[in-house]
């Protein structure tokens, strides 16, 4: 591992989200160089315009979750935090909840 005292993490790799249902679920590839040991990853992002919401992991995925069903996530971002300082955050495009399923139809065939 090639380490540069003093400089913090690059950005994380192939930041990406999944709608489901009732949250989203973000995954993301370690950055490279990390340039330390990794403390956390920091995500931050709003819930339907409201205020900034924050989060720490030190896995490579997050979900949001026990949200409605076609919620706006917004401001979606996620750095890499080392010893030697936060890396620089890496954006998505606004993510949407999944629709409420419709009733049930019931088909009969001939």
């Amino acid at each position: 591992m090639c380490v540069f005292y003093g400089i913090g993490p690059t950005a994380v790799i192939n930041l990406s989200g999944q709608a489901m249902l009732f949250g989203v679920l973000l995954t993301w590839s370690e950055p490279v160089p990390l340039n330390g040991i990794l403390s956390n990853y920091t995500i931050r992002y709003s819930v339907s315009g409201g205020i900034e919401r924050t989060a720490t992991t030190r896995d490579t995925s997050y979900s949001i979750t026990n949200l409605d069903p076609s919620t706006v996530i917004s401001n979606i971002r996620v750095l890499a935090m080392t010893g030697a300082g936060d890396g620089p955050e890496q954006y998505i495009a606004d993510i949407t909840t999944l629709e409420k399923p419709g009733k049930m139809q019931l088909y009969n065939y001939v």
